[in-house]
């Protein structure tokens, strides 16, 4: 109930280990009735952890093209707390949380309008907790999209909720991390869906309703009898008959009854003296009503809205020792029968209150009972067990092994990108020295700070030997095998590595892609350089194109391996009989097929990787010596012959002529469509409308994507080049001279290419400029035209 609120003084010391940040997708606004959404955001802020709470009214920019500077521009920020800012996003449409949907202009209005604020703020490790359906495609659409659903209510069970929106419901639990349920009727409906559901009922700000208020409110001042009171939403829920029975019944007591009355009709009330509507109160204020009532009720009809509700009120009005009286609710029969009296008819209703009336001044131990009920039950201990599931099953403890030997400005460079600011919020970092001559030692010896330890060994283990040591010291329930000659991202390659292994407990290994693998880790289009590692903006792209990508594999490159602590106990540490290195990378991962789990690469992570820095200064012969010696006893021990890993998984790879091209695509058996786009010259970071039909194209089922383009974000692209799953990029249009194309698509080119063949052409007239498209159609007189603003719609169509 209330309007914003001073900040609070209390300041517990967050752990800077387990410091992330939150974004609040709510169900009612900050300032509303002051409910669960507010009071854990509060607890989460007072703890140190940035809350950043979405207002439920979304700016509107009814630009059909508008860029992504334009559309922020209309983002709002404002502080109302410590910790907590209210942030107002922008849309296409203006819409309505509880009757519409986002289409795709909205979630792309919305998406930018998010990532404005995760970069304004630097926002990197943090959780989305969501409240309403309604926003499940703008909490999937983020890279990182670390997402609890805080299933309040049985939505349908709202009068004001569109069908459209619970129909939503089952995807948001199927993209969550976490659901959490605030009864047990919703966590048993919940954890049929999703096994990781967690009941966490709600709960009272104590010190906020126990304290004695020496003010009666003015409406209630000159009231001599019993004030039956309850305050919160009087609405479809709400059981007025019940109380005009009382009320009538009753005279001598007066009814107190706080809170909107939208959706109730209150006609048979308002002229009852001693009923009284008193309307919204602020939260500040709410305690002074409260500790006037002689008696605390929760009239509620039965309904499956009722029925799955956990009320806040019923905390409250015990953490100020009052008398609880509530028709039937499974929550209250579960967990307060002991403190609270439950009445399934008017007349038994009316008789409890009387009983309470009566008993309350004869029964003083009955107020230190329902106060220690509510001081067992605070928003504190709420936060606890949301923290902690948050640590069990977003961050999870996670020990990166770093081995070292000499090459100390790739170590630093390696240990600057892991502890910057923003990274995991819950890992350890072990670096192992095996024996190091140069700076190195004396390096580390200085880094005596949280989350780096080091262990020095006074010879060279190896490879092997070295990282068995560092997770042998290993805490986390994951470990991480990372080379020192390696630059991480963001701090979403930990979470997009553990992910599978998160899901499926037969997955022990997980490796990610990167610019320089011996295997079919590798990209075949990658920007960036030695110093940075990763260009933001490709890897941006990067994350989109391959979101959520994994794929199966029997081989892993060490160079960052993820590994489950139990299946590495289990299989034991690396085989050290292969010295300084070479082939142990090979051995493990034969080692986990044979345990029976199984290895995914993880298509959306990224780990930019040096490449081989300490094994290149090996004099060519020590290094060919060494390649033999391990190969030959790999080849032994496993009773097989090596085989050169496959490159990065492009089928045009080495492809130099259109006779080669052509046979990459035919014979074309499998159903797959091959696609044309045939646009502007520069794939830009500003996303162009040609550049969102490529991606919808992309996405859709069976279907391949060239895109004629000379620079991809101002770098040049060479020959074929594969920038997603489907997606390719080609400076070279002459390759595909003989190909024929099920469909070859004008978005931006005004050249007509007479060596392309396609089955059908089509031009999007959004691409063009008046008069452009008709000089086009002219040239290709069986074009076909789309004008449709939605590129999902347009996608749809021209594949029919």
């Amino acid at each position: 109930m209330g309007a914003a609120r001073d900040p609070r003084t209390a300041k517990p010391e967050p752990d800077p280990a387990i410091a992330y940040d939150v974004i609040r997708f709510p169900v009612i606004d900050w300032d509303f009735r002051w409910q669960r959404p507010q009071q854990l955001s509060r607890q989460f802020a007072v703890r140190g952890h940035r809350v950043f709470y979405m207002t439920t009214e979304v700016a509107c920019f009814p630009k059909e093209h508008a860029g992504r500077d334009e559309v922020c521009r209309f983002v709002k920020f404002k502080k109302v707390d410590r910790n907590v800012w209210l942030v107002t996003l922008c849309a296409h449409r203006r819409l309505n949380l509880y009757q519409d949907q986002m289409d795709d202009l909205d979630i792309q209005y919305l998406k930018w309008s998010l990532e404005h604020v995760l970069a304004k703020f630097a926002i990197t490790s943090y959780v989305s907790i969501v409240d309403l359906p309604f926003w499940t495609p703008l909490a999937a659409a983020l890279n990182q999209h670390n997402i609890i659903y805080d299933c309040m209510d049985d939505h349908s069970g709202f009068s004001t909720n569109h069908a459209n929106v619970i129909h939503q419901e089952d995807l948001l639990i199927q993209k969550s991390n976490v659901v959490l349920t605030s009864s047990q009727v919703l966590h048993q409906r919940v954890r049929e869906q999703k096994h990781s559901t967690i009941l966490v009922r709600n709960a009272a700000d104590v010190s906020h309703f126990a304290g004695w208020v020496n003010n009666v409110p003015a409406e209630l001042s000159s009231i001599a009898g019993p004030v039956i009171g309850y305050y919160g939403a009087i609405s479809d829920w709400f059981d007025i008959g019940l109380i005009e029975v009382m009320a009538r019944n009753r005279p001598e007591w007066t009814f107190a009854l706080i809170g909107h009355t939208f959706g109730c009709d209150t006609s048979g009330v308002e002229q009852l003296p001693n009923v009284l509507l008193l309307g919204e109160k602020p939260y500040e204020e709410v305690p002074g009503y409260l500790h006037r009532f002689d008696c605390a009720i929760i009239p509620f009809v039965q309904n499956n809205l009722t029925q799955a509700t956990n009320p806040v009120k019923l905390y409250e009005y015990l953490a100020a020792g009052k008398p609880v009286v509530s028709t039937p609710l499974p929550e209250l029969t579960e967990i307060a029968s002991g403190v609270a009296e439950i009445a399934d008819s008017p007349a038994a209703f009316e008789a409890a209150v009387e009983r309470a009336l009566r008993m309350e001044a004869v029964q003083p131990e009955a107020v230190r009972h329902r106060r220690k009920f509510a001081m067992n039950n605070t928003w504190r201990h709420r936060y606890e067990m949301l923290h902690g599931a948050i640590l069990q099953h977003i961050f999870p403890k996670v020990s990166i092994v770093i081995v070292t030997h000499n090459n100390w400005s790739f170590t630093r460079q390696c240990l600057n990108s892991l502890t910057r600011k923003g990274g995991y919020p819950n890992a350890e970092i072990i670096v192992v020295d095996n024996g190091s001559t140069d700076q190195t030692r004396a390096q580390l010896a200085a880094l005596a700070q949280k989350p780096v330890q080091t262990v020095f060994s006074p010879i060279n283990l190896g490879f092997a030997g070295g990282n068995s040591l560092g997770a042998s010291c290993a805490t986390g329930e994951y470990v991480i095998l990372l080379n020192n000659d390696t630059i991480v991202p963001d701090a979403t390659w930990i979470p997009k590595l553990i992910r599978p292994m998160q899901e499926h407990n037969d997955i022990a290994m997980t490796g990610p892609m990167s610019n320089h693998v011996g295997n079919d880790q590798a990209l075949d289009f990658f920007i960036g350089d030695p110093v940075q590692g990763a260009d933001p903006g490709w890897l941006q792209e990067f994350y989109d194109s391959y979101r959520e990508g994994t794929r199966e594999t029997g081989l892993l490159g060490f160079f960052c391996v993820a590994i489950r602590r139990s299946a590495f106990e289990k299989i034991g540490p690396l085989d050290h009989r292969y010295g300084i290195g070479m082939f142990e990378d090979d051995d493990y991962c034969e080692r986990v097929k044979q345990a029976g789990y199984r290895m995914v690469i993880v298509e959306d992570a990224f780990v930019y990787h040096h490449g081989s820095a300490t094994i290149k200064k090996l004099k060519s012969q020590e290094y060919q010596s060494l390649w033999e010696r391990n190969k030959q006893y790999y080849e032994a021990k496993w009773n097989t012959t090596w085989q050169l890993p496959e490159g990065p998984l492009n089928p045009f790879n080495l492809a130099a002529t259109p006779e080669e091209v052509r046979e990459r695509i035919e014979p074309r058996n499998t159903g797959e469509k091959w696609v044309l786009l045939l646009s502007e010259s520069s794939w830009s970071n500003e996303p162009a409308r040609w550049q969102q039909l490529a991606k919808q194209f992309a996405q859709s089922d069976g279907c391949n994507v060239i895109v004629y383009a000379l620079t991809y974000l101002q770098h040049p692209v060479v020959g074929i080049r594969k920038a997603g799953p489907r997606l390719y990029l080609t400076n070279r249009i002459d390759l595909f001279s003989r190909v024929t194309f099920d469909l070859a698509v004008y978005c931006g080119s005004q050249q007509v290419f007479e060596e392309i063949h396609a089955g059908r052409y089509a031009a999007d007239a959004m691409c063009y400029k008046a008069g452009q498209i008709e000089q086009l159609a002219a040239e290709l007189p069986e074009i076909q035209l789309y004008d449709e603003p939605q590129a999902s719609r347009l996608v749809q169509q021209s594949l029919a």
